[in-house]
C-alpha cells in the first residue's frame, strides 16, 4: 500500500508540473530549437549575447528623405546602426511561438558632411562651424541607448534539413546613455566630445525581424522625433535597417 501511495503521489505531482522553468547562464540562444519534451508553457531567460544587428540608419525629415534646409548640418556621408542583446527573459507558449523581453545596447553613427561641431549643455540644439582650413578628415555623431525591445516570435516547423523560418516584431525602445562626437583634423587631431545633444531621452518604435536559421533582416523605425527641446529638428526621425545574426 505505501508504495501505490508514493506512485500516486509521484502521478499528482507530474500532473501539476504544467509550467516548466529553464534559467540559462552563458553565451548563444537561450531557448532551444529543437522539440525536446518539455511541457507547455515554460519560462526561459538569463545572460546572453544575441540578436546583433548590423545595418544602415537614414533620418527622415517629416516624412522626406531629403533634409531641410534648417537641418542640413545634420547631413551625412555615410550612417550606420550597430546593436545586440545581453539579457532576456521570456514566455514559450508552444514550439512555434514565444514571447520574451529583452535588454542590450545600441548606437548609431552618422558620419557628418558638413565641419560643424555640435554645443554641448545648450538647448535647443545648436552648431557652431568648424575652420575648413583644418583639413577635418573625420566628423562623426554618435547616439548610445540602452534598448529594451518586447518580442512576439513565430517559428515554422522544422524543415527537412532542420531548420525554421522565424519572424519576430514587437516594440524597441531605448533609453539614452549619452551623445558622442568624433573629430579628426590636421590642425587639432583626434578629439572627442561627450554631451546629450538633446537627443531624445526615451526613444521608441515599433520593429521587424524575418529569418532562416540564425539569419536575418531588420527593420526598426522610432515614431518620435531624434531629438527633444529642438523646435526646429521637429519631424526628424530614425530609420534602421540591416542584417541579425543569432536571430
Amino acid at each position: 500500500m505505501a508504495d501505490v501511495a508514493q506512485a500516486q503521489d509521484s502521478t499528482t505531482v507530474k500532473s501539476d508540473t504544467s509550467w516548466t522553468k529553464d534559467i540559462y547562464l552563458g553565451v548563444g540562444k537561450q531557448d532551444a530549437n529543437e522539440k525536446d519534451g518539455k511541457k507547455y508553457p515554460r519560462t526561459y531567460g538569463g545572460i546572453t549575447f544575441t540578436r546583433i544587428d548590423w545595418g544602415f540608419s537614414r533620418l527622415s525629415d517629416n516624412g522626406s528623405f531629403t533634409l531641410s534646409e534648417g537641418n542640413q548640418f545634420l547631413s551625412y556621408k555615410k550612417a550606420s546602426n550597430f546593436g545586440f542583446d545581453i539579457a532576456q527573459i521570456g514566455l514559450r507558449f508552444n514550439d512555434q511561438f514565444k514571447v520574451y523581453l529583452s535588454t542590450g545596447f545600441e548606437w548609431n553613427y552618422w558620419r557628418l558632411k558638413q565641419n560643424v561641431l555640435l554645443l554641448e549643455n545648450v538647448s535647443p540644439l545648436s552648431y557652431d562651424e568648424l575652420d575648413e582650413s583644418n583639413n577635418y578628415s573625420k566628423n562623426v555623431f554618435t547616439s548610445t541607448y540602452l534598448r529594451v525591445p518586447l518580442s512576439f516570435e513565430w517559428r515554422s516547423r522544422q524543415l527537412h534539413n532542420g531548420e525554421r523560418i522565424k519572424i519576430a516584431f514587437g516594440a524597441m525602445t531605448g533609453i539614452l546613455l549619452k551623445g558622442t562626437q568624433r573629430l579628426k583634423s590636421d590642425a587639432g587631431g583626434k578629439q572627442k566630445f561627450k554631451d546629450t545633444y538633446n537627443l531624445q531621452t526615451f526613444q521608441y518604435g515599433p520593429f521587424i525581424r524575418i529569418g532562416y536559421d540564425d539569419f536575418g533582416l531588420f527593420a526598426k523605425y522610432y515614431v518620435n522625433d531624434l531629438f527633444e527641446k529642438s523646435p526646429a529638428q521637429e519631424g526628424v526621425r530614425n530609420l534602421a535597417f540591416g542584417l541579425t545574426l543569432g536571430f
